[in-house]
């Protein structure tokens, strides 16, 4: 049944309008931009004023889309006599929950809903529009969810046959968009090997091993400082392996989504997991990755207990860079013994040195304060930031349709020609994306690894350890998490010079 409002005075009564475009699944910005230009000139034919909501983001949920909740309130307040849509379907085809709301929504302010194509004009306070629309939204649901499947099924087989298909590679790997596997980055490769895997094999903590990767001045994976939690999780990884593991979790994570048909988010017990080995050239072996697993084991249960002071491994004579030794008195105090290496720094109370850092901190903190361009640096530093994760979630949504177009062609949707055509497309994209990408990292690399303002958030916490006290490994791995070094200088016994070196 065809229920048209198109009359010229159905017509004629509307004067305002709202365009909800909104990009689906698949689609590129081209597609968005001519539904737009079409629905423009509807309302440009009929004389209509409109405001423009489009929705760029994907959603299947109400609660998941920005400019359609700022559609619902403006609706609410009465602003429009109809909303203009390309697709009925574009509106929603989220649960039944978000249809109720926009029925009730478009029923209490008598708002028609317009579609572009074809052209047809929907009331639903008409019975026979709202059976309609009714049954419109359950083909768009069953359509959404069915679409929704078939993506989650070819990524399963696309992990299955080694497709890396998980978002951004893995630290120490890069994604070769040919292949659609994992390769190991020139760079990053090395780095894991020689600075974190075989240092922790060779009895460096991660504590030590993050502290050296800052000292170096390497990046870490989200492009910050390297924290102790991230080498762990490097090191236990299967992916440095060679293989891939997925269906680790289940459920939606965001707490916005309330539908009631969604489970909710949790990681399922390991025996639940996938695992696909093989996948790719790995950067550690079986043999490497049980031992890591065994230290790991063994360091939480057995403690060096007072083997290690808060100064250990930071302190540097002047002279010769030798590490200073920590050692107790017979009063049980903690002194530095004479560089045994040069023999011209002498020892001393290593108080002296806790103090310089106390001093250097405050110092730093009250100078950090001070700087006038932070807000500026910060600011140019997130939008990069946001553009960076922007172009990462575009190329995955591109890699995802190329992978979309091979189903289809698997599935004799498309002919050998057709594929090969929108394969070249999506293809030229991810280069295009990429080549971006890499512009916009390397503009980054031009600001510091961390802001001022997150110094200063760390420089407080570390003062307020001091304040309180903590055990010497605690106070080690917080002075490690920001400090480079310590040089201490004492050529007589009247003077001492301790200079604190932050990361």
């Amino acid at each position: 049944m065809q229920t048209l409002y198109s009359t010229n005075k159905v017509i004629n009564a509307i004067k305002n309008v709202a365009i909800y475009p909104r990009k689906s699944r698949g689609e590129v910005d081209q597609d968005l931009e001519k539904h737009l230009l079409i629905m423009k000139e509807i309302c440009e034919q009929h004389e209509w004023n409109y405001v423009e909501y489009p929705e760029i983001g994907s959603g299947e949920s109400i609660a998941d889309r920005v400019k359609i909740k700022e559609l619902i309130k403006d609706v609410e307040e009465g602003m429009y006599d109809a909303v203009l849509v390309f697709d009925f379907d574009r509106l929603g085809r989220g649960s039944g929950t978000d249809q109720d709301t926009i029925r009730r929504l478009f029923k209490s302010t008598d708002t028609l809903i317009i579609q572009a194509n074809p052209f047809e004009i929907y009331d639903y306070n008409d019975e026979r529009d709202e059976e309609t629309m009714d049954f419109k939204g359950f083909i768009a649901r069953r359509e959404y969810k069915m679409i929704t499947k078939r993506l989650s099924t070819g990524r399963k087989i696309g992990l299955r046959m080694g497709r890396w298909s998980n978002g951004v590679a893995p630290f120490g790997y890069s994604y070769n968009a040919e292949l659609k596997k994992l390769q190991p980055h020139p760079k990053e490769s090395e780095i894991y090997k020689s600075l974190i895997l075989n240092e922790f094999l060779n009895g460096k903590s991660t504590h030590d091993i993050a502290w050296n990767l800052n000292k170096k001045q390497i990046p870490s994976p989200r492009n910050g400082l390297w924290s102790p939690t991230t080498v762990n999780a490097l090191l236990k990884s299967d992916v440095h392996l060679g293989h891939i593991v997925f269906n680790k979790t289940e459920g939606v994570r965001t707490s916005q989504t309330k539908s009631l048909d969604k489970k909710p988010f949790r990681v399922k017990p390991k025996e639940e997991w996938t695992t696909v080995k093989n996948c790719h050239t790995p950067l550690k072996t079986e043999e490497q990755h049980m031992r890591i697993m065994h230290l790991m084991g063994y360091k939480r249960s057995h403690s060096k207990g007072g083997n290690i002071n808060s100064l250990s491994g930071l302190v540097k004579c002047y002279n010769c860079g030798n590490t200073l030794t920590i050692q107790k008195n017979e009063e049980g105090e903690m002194f530095f013994k004479k560089c045994t290496s040069c023999n011209e720094c002498k020892g001393g109370n290593v108080q002296l040195a806790e103090d310089a850092i106390y001093e250097s901190l405050i110092k730093i903190k009250k100078n950090l304060i001070r700087i006038n361009n932070e807000q500026t640096n910060n600011e140019e530093k997130r939008i990069l930031l946001e553009k960076i994760e922007m172009l990462e979630n575009e190329l995955d949504k591109n890699e995802g349709a190329l992978e979309k177009i091979e189903e289809a062609f698997e599935e004799g949707m498309y002919t050998a020609e057709k594929a090969k055509k929108k394969m070249k497309v999506r293809q030229e994209k991810i280069l295009e994306l990429e080549d971006e990408l890499k512009n916009y990292k390397k503009n980054l690399g031009s600001f510091s690894l961390v802001t001022n303002q997150e110094r200063i958030n760390k420089i407080e916490n570390v003062v307020d350890f001091i304040k309180n006290g903590s055990s010497p490994e605690k106070m080690n791995a917080i002075y490690k998490s920001i400090i480079s070094h310590i040089i201490w200088k004492k050529v007589d016994l009247s003077e001492v010079r301790v200079t604190v070196n932050f990361l």
